[in-house]
Protein backbone atom coordinates (compact mmCIF):
# COMPACT_ATOMS: atom_id res chain seq x y z
CA UNK A 1 0.00 0.00 0.00
CA UNK A 2 1.44 3.51 -1.13
CA UNK A 3 1.66 6.13 1.62
CA UNK A 4 2.17 10.11 0.71
CA UNK A 5 3.32 12.31 3.61
CA UNK A 6 3.98 15.93 3.39
CA UNK A 7 6.69 17.64 5.75
CA UNK A 8 6.22 21.46 5.00
CA UNK A 9 9.23 23.51 5.02
CA UNK A 10 9.79 27.07 6.05
CA UNK A 11 12.59 29.35 4.93
CA UNK A 12 13.44 32.69 6.09
CA UNK A 13 16.08 34.91 5.56
CA UNK A 14 17.82 37.39 7.50
CA UNK A 15 20.71 39.96 5.52
CA UNK A 16 22.83 42.71 8.03
CA UNK A 17 25.59 44.19 7.07
CA UNK A 18 26.67 41.35 3.98
CA UNK A 19 26.12 38.24 6.36
CA UNK A 20 22.87 36.31 5.25
CA UNK A 21 21.24 33.50 7.52
CA UNK A 22 18.95 31.12 6.54
CA UNK A 23 17.09 29.36 9.32
CA UNK A 24 14.82 26.66 7.97
CA UNK A 25 11.88 24.97 9.67
CA UNK A 26 10.97 21.22 8.79
CA UNK A 27 7.51 19.93 10.59
CA UNK A 28 8.31 16.22 10.04
CA UNK A 29 6.02 13.71 11.65
CA UNK A 30 8.37 13.10 14.95
CA UNK A 31 8.34 16.78 15.64
CA UNK A 32 9.90 20.65 14.31
CA UNK A 33 13.42 20.08 12.92
CA UNK A 34 15.37 24.18 13.49
CA UNK A 35 18.48 24.28 11.02
CA UNK A 36 20.52 27.54 9.84
CA UNK A 37 23.01 28.51 7.19
CA UNK A 38 24.87 31.24 6.86
CA UNK A 39 27.08 33.22 4.24
CA UNK A 40 29.25 36.36 4.17
CA UNK A 41 29.95 38.68 1.43
CA UNK A 42 33.72 39.70 1.72
CA UNK A 43 34.17 43.13 1.97
CA UNK A 44 36.54 43.43 -2.01
CA UNK A 45 33.11 41.89 -3.11
CA UNK A 46 30.15 42.89 -4.42
CA UNK A 47 27.40 42.36 -2.25
CA UNK A 48 24.27 40.60 -4.25
CA UNK A 49 21.54 39.34 -1.53
CA UNK A 50 20.37 37.07 -4.11
CA UNK A 51 23.83 35.08 -4.09
CA UNK A 52 23.95 35.28 -0.38
CA UNK A 53 20.05 33.86 -0.53
CA UNK A 54 21.34 30.72 -2.23
CA UNK A 55 24.55 30.21 -0.62
CA UNK A 56 22.67 30.02 3.25
CA UNK A 57 19.46 28.43 1.94
CA UNK A 58 21.98 25.37 0.34
CA UNK A 59 23.96 25.66 3.69
CA UNK A 60 20.53 25.36 6.00
CA UNK A 61 19.50 22.35 3.54
CA UNK A 62 22.48 20.29 3.62
CA UNK A 63 22.63 20.75 7.64
CA UNK A 64 19.25 19.64 7.37
CA UNK A 65 20.07 16.77 5.31
CA UNK A 66 22.84 15.56 7.69
CA UNK A 67 20.56 16.13 10.51
CA UNK A 68 17.92 13.96 9.00
CA UNK A 69 20.18 11.38 8.47
CA UNK A 70 21.53 11.26 12.24
CA UNK A 71 18.04 11.02 13.07
CA UNK A 72 17.56 7.82 10.87
CA UNK A 73 20.79 6.22 12.29
CA UNK A 74 19.15 7.16 15.70
CA UNK A 75 16.42 5.62 15.52
CA UNK A 76 17.49 2.25 12.79
CA UNK A 77 20.59 2.11 16.25
CA UNK A 78 17.67 1.85 18.49
CA UNK A 79 15.81 -0.53 16.81
CA UNK A 80 18.61 -3.17 15.95
CA UNK A 81 20.84 -2.32 19.13
CA UNK A 82 23.77 -1.62 17.43
CA UNK A 83 25.86 1.16 15.72
CA UNK A 84 24.60 2.16 12.42
CA UNK A 85 25.80 4.70 9.64
CA UNK A 86 23.32 5.69 7.01
CA UNK A 87 25.80 6.66 3.64
CA UNK A 88 24.14 10.32 2.49
CA UNK A 89 24.25 8.11 -1.24
CA UNK A 90 24.49 10.09 -4.58
CA UNK A 91 22.71 12.58 -4.85
CA UNK A 92 19.96 13.17 -7.88
CA UNK A 93 21.47 13.97 -11.43
CA UNK A 94 20.04 17.55 -11.97
CA UNK A 95 17.75 17.82 -14.50
CA UNK A 96 17.13 21.92 -14.07
CA UNK A 97 19.72 22.26 -17.42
Amino acid sequence: MQHVREWPIRLYFFEEDGQTQARLWLKASAGTIEVVGEALCEPDEFDVPEIGDEVAAGRALIALGEKLLRSGETDVEGLRGTSVHIDPGPAAPDRSR
